[in-house]
């Protein structure tokens, strides 16, 4: 990394947001598999990597998934969308794991130009999505990660620079 500028990534780092409205647009092969890629290379709990990656592009089903999960309404609008698939051995390991490689998914969609944004199943909702999409317990789908090129709109920033977030100040102390 020592040829790479720190504030390049520094910047992609704190410019990844949640997208939540595509184009029509497909998601190229080159992007979907760079993607794929940096998810393959995230690190996990004594290196087990215990997820699977679902890739989901069937129309129908996304809609589906759409109806079936509340926090996932907006899958429907995605070319395409990764469910994260863990195992259902260990929750508490399961849920660091899967927070980490989800967040990548996101940086490497937006390194790209693309947008990506992180939807969930709650309990409840994950056998009736589990059976959709062919993923049997105790494997699970809590994380679907809709991926796309955004709309105009979605790429319009909400706040000022630089005011979207409180400032450090507000919950960094050091002892």
């Amino acid at each position: 990394m020592a040829d790479t500028d720190p504030e390049v990534v520094l910047r992609a780092l704190r410019r990844t947001r949640q997208i939540r409205a595509f184009t029509e647009e497909p998601v190229s092969e080159g992007q979907l598999s760079a993607i794929l890629e940096v998810a393959r290379w995230t690190g996990s709990s004594m290196n087990v990597q215990p997820w699977k990656f679902l890739v989901l592009r069937d129309r129908s089903d996304l809609e589906r998934i759409s109806d079936l999960a509340q926090h996932s309404r907006y899958v429907r609008k995605a070319p395409l969308a990764i469910a994260i698939v863990m195992p259902g051995g260990d929750a508490e390991e399961e849920a660091y794991d899967e927070g980490r490689v989800a967040e990548r998914i996101l940086i490497a969609a937006s390194a790209q130009g693309l947008g990506a944004g992180i939807g969930w199943t709650v309990g409840s909702e994950r056998p009736a999505v589990g059976e959709l999409i062919g993923v049997s317990a105790p494997a699970y789908v809590r994380t679907i990660i809709s991926i796309g090129h955004p709309t105009e709109d979605a790429r319009r920033l909400r706040s000022g620079p630089g005011t979207g977030r409180r400032p450090l100040a507000e919950f960094v102390r050091e002892r």
